[in-house]
């Protein structure tokens, strides 16, 4: 016999980018700020990524790394 469940409310993808996005203000994440300029010192010839792909590449460094940085 199936149990009828209520659906669970589901954030908007808008909200939950902007309560991301706020909260990165908040803890003041310039981390695509640092890599621009550290892009411009170290290889001004290359073009540097846009925030989208930097964040892409930052998820992907991460997702193989255990607690503490192994």
């Amino acid at each position: 016999m199936a149990v009828n469940r209520p659906a669970r409310p589901s954030m908007p993808t808008s909200a939950l980018r902007t309560a991301w996005t706020g909260l990165c203000r908040f803890l003041k994440d310039d981390s695509y700020e640092r890599y621009l300029e550290e892009q411009a010192r170290v290889a001004p010839d290359e073009p540097p990524l846009d925030r989208q792909a930097f964040t892409r590449k930052q998820i992907l460094l991460t997702l193989g790394r255990g607690c503490c940085g192994r």
